[in-house]
């Protein structure tokens, strides 16, 4: 195999660690690169990532989604490395419902869980693209709570870019933006086909409640966590959709190492079998408005990449 780069955002733990691990073993001549907030937490995953996989192959890069201009100097900062050439990006990092305690908008003044989960992943595939091999791989990660099931307390809907960029943090706001994370996907794919003449294929991954990570840790007293854990432990069972960081890593690696998935584009994943999303998700009118929005939202010009507004 040639050597290649794969970039992981939010690859120092939980489910972005276990995808580089398995990435990293799978083969040297993949180059990983850890893409995080804390620097210094992504050299401590890289070290033990270096010695559990054997692959030195492994480099730190500081990026917070939750500012444009730091997205913008992660890309600048990449172009000038001297590495493979990139072949996949894995868009993992995100923000949980609890968003961040006090800090309700990214530096932008955009919601954080939809600037996080979103914007940041919206502006960093665009302008990366064009600096992708032709027959490329990017994954979204996105979750089954786009769609939640009849029980849950939340109805997901979508009006506008602009209206859910300005809601506060919620867990509405959380299954929002993993919708948009589709609409992403979707969009991306039509563009790529309609406008360039490349192979790059772009899918979709929903772990399923891992019970690992502790993405989903709630605040509060010990009484609160301990009675909002239990309730998320039930509607993990009830959903169906349960699984590790393990488990989920592995999967969503071979998204990114499998072959046979070469050609396969435009597709949700749902703990690494093809699955429906939700029919919601497939509107191509809030998808264009979507994508149009984010150009806006994000200040990404279309000289910077190489996909334009949709037709």
């Amino acid at each position: 195999m040639e050597k290649k780069t794969v970039i992981i955002t939010g690859g120092n733990g939980g489910l972005g660690y276990e995808c580089a691990r398995n990435i990293a073993q799978s083969d040297p001549d993949y180059h990983v690169v850890l893409a995080c907030r804390s620097l210094a937490r992504a050299d401590a995953a890289a070290a033990t990532l270096k010695n559990d996989t054997g692959n030195p192959n492994i480099t730190t890069m500081q990026l917070d989604l939750a500012s444009l201009a730091s997205v913008r100097a992660f890309v600048d900062e990449f172009s000038r490395a001297d590495l493979p050439p990139l072949f996949s990006i894995v868009c993992n990092a995100g923000i949980s419902a609890g968003g961040v305690p006090g800090s309700p908008t990214t530096e932008d003044g955009i919601e954080m869980i939809f600037g996080v989960n979103h914007l940041g992943h919206f502006l960093l595939a665009n302008l990366l693209i064009g600096r992708m091999q032709a027959d490329g791989r990017i994954v979204f990660v996105t979750s089954d709570l786009h769609n939640p099931p009849r029980f849950f307390p939340v109805k997901v809907d979508y009006d506008s870019a602009e209206a859910i960029s300005h809601r506060g943090a919620g867990i509405a706001q959380y299954c929002v933006s993993k919708l948009c994370n589709l609409y992403c996907t979707y969009e991306m794919v039509s563009l790529i086909a309609s406008q360039t003449d490349r192979e790059i294929t772009v899918n979709a991954f929903n772990p399923g409640a891992m019970s690992d990570t502790g993405f989903s840790k709630p605040a509060g007293n010990v009484v609160v966590r301990a009675a909002v854990g239990a309730i998320g432990g039930i509607m993990g069972a009830l959903i169906g959709k349960r699984s590790t960081s393990t488990q989920s890593g592995a999967s969503l690696a071979t998204l990114v190492t499998d072959p046979k998935l070469g050609a396969t584009t435009g597709r949700y994943f749902d703990r690494g079998e093809l699955a429906d999303s939700s029919p919601l998700s497939h509107d191509r009118e809030n998808a264009r408005e979507l994508w149009v929005a984010s150009m806006k939202l994000s200040g990404l010009h279309p000289s910077e990449t190489i996909l334009g507004s949709p037709a």
